[in-house]
């Protein structure tokens, strides 16, 4: 009577951990359980049905010929069963473990502007769907799907960390000192703009010129990368597929950046924000499929918040061989309200300014600069400024202003060329 009771009572536990797993499948939209098995193969959690019993054992037994534990051959079988239930138990709490520990969150954005002067001032900006889960202590996957008139996988990558620990799929990544090897898609580290690629990330709702027109809207590849944080100093080196792959010249790009931080550690858990200060040098290096350079990218950064006042900065130059060199620099100074008057309100303003170059390189690869190369009509440079309201912490409404000062006939050959611009986003988050 003992053990069918046990056998009972293990059952009905069973079927409870078989519902709690499948509320929690139901929770989870069926593309993200799709993308998530399909990408990370060791993650290996089937959907658990409901199996029903076509009958209960009663608790409670009249005599012998009814109580199958009241013969010792039953009793040997009723052992077995109350050991095989507990194994199954042990196994759906370990699901319920790897489901609980895969962390999810993302955002949205929706913004009006009179961009171009185009008739439709209303516009969905990226769905974007960040994904983080540690396996075993040292190994991790991150990903970032974006939904914008399809779905793309922005960032997807696994992470082994020799110390350290977790990293988030995109903008700052180190919440403390680190070790890291990561193998698959990600933005890249060059400059420091490249932490503020999401709208949910960025203070403004345009990037800087140097974004924009000199990385021709920032660089995101596949490969593989090291990343280091120690102190006052954090590093990247990278091998990629290629900043000019997608022109066919095939080949790759190496490069790094290196970071220095010399009054703090900017990437604590408790402060995973702007640093005090800090200084950085990027290169990329990108060869062609003959193994002849295809282009050298440099940058040069600067970044600090003291109380209230925030400043950053960033120096791009592209030496493209095909004969063209982009260089441009943006300052971006910033006042945060919520650090003297507890208001969640961020006041920026920025200065960009960008330069295109053609050339016509010589035998040696000196550059021969053309007749045209010291005219005012290859440039750009434009102010933008606005207000950025933190709403509760899960929503974010910016306003921004911009005008050109300076701009090439090309670029105001276009229709919708405009030489004011006006945004409002609203950024909401989950």
């Amino acid at each position: 009577s003992y053990q069918a009771e046990k056998i009972y009572n293990l059952t009905i536990m069973k079927k409870e951990y078989r519902k709690k797993i499948t509320s929690i499948y139901n929770n989870i939209p069926i593309i993200m359980a799709l993308f998530i098995t399909s990408l990370f193969l060791f993650i290996n959690i089937a959907n658990a049905q409901i199996e029903g019993r076509s009958s209960n054992p009663s608790p409670k037994m009249e005599n012998s010929k009814n109580n199958p534990s009241a013969n010792p051959k039953n009793r040997t079988n009723a052992g077995e069963e109350i050991d095989k239930l507990k194994n199954e138990i042990e196994i759906l709490k370990k699901k319920i473990d790897q489901i609980s520990a895969l962390e999810i969150g993302g955002f949205f954005d929706v913004s009006i502007s009179n961009y171009k002067n185009k008739p439709n001032i209303f516009a969905i900006g990226d769905f974007e769907l960040d994904i983080r889960h540690v396996y075993k202590e040292n190994l991790q996957v991150a990903a970032a799907l974006v939904f914008h008139e399809g779905a793309e996988l922005k960032v997807g990558f696994i992470d082994y960390h020799i110390f350290g620990s977790a990293i988030s799929p995109r903008g700052r990544l180190f919440e403390d000192d680190g070790l890291h090897i990561q193998i698959g898609k990600f933005d890249v580290p060059f400059g420091n703009d490249w932490q503020n690629y999401p709208s949910i990330n960025r203070i403004s709702v345009t990037p800087p010129l140097t974004t924009e027109m000199v990385m021709e809207g920032g660089y995101n590849d596949e490969g593989i990368r090291i990343l280091f944080n120690l102190v006052s100093i954090n590093a990247t080196i990278f091998m990629l597929d290629g900043i000019e792959e997608k022109y066919s010249y095939g080949g790759n790009s190496f490069g790094g950046r290196i970071g220095l931080t010399p009054f703090n550690n900017p990437y604590m858990l408790s402060q995973r924000s702007i640093p005090v200060f800090e200084m950085g040098f990027s290169y990329i290096h990108d060869i062609d499929s003959s193994g002849y350079i295809a282009e050298r990218v440099y940058a040069f950064d600067f970044e600090s918040k003291i109380d209230p006042m925030i400043l950053r900065g960033e120096y791009y130059y592209r030496d493209k061989s095909a004969g063209i060199i982009f260089d441009g620099y943006h300052i971006t100074c910033a006042f945060d309200f919520k650090n003297l008057f507890s208001f969640p309100l961020i006041f920026f303003c920025r200065y960009d300014h960008f330069k295109m170059e053609n050339y016509v390189p010589d035998s040696d690869n000196d550059i021969i600069p053309t007749e045209d190369s010291d005219k005012n009509d290859d440039k750009l440079s434009r102010i933008t400024a606005g207000v950025n309201i933190n709403i509760s912490d899960i929503s974010f409404l910016k306003l921004e202003y911009q005008h050109f000062i300076q701009t090439y006939e090309d670029y105001r050959k276009d229709a919708y060329y405009s030489e004011y611009l006006y945004y409002i986003q609203l950024v909401i988050t989950f």
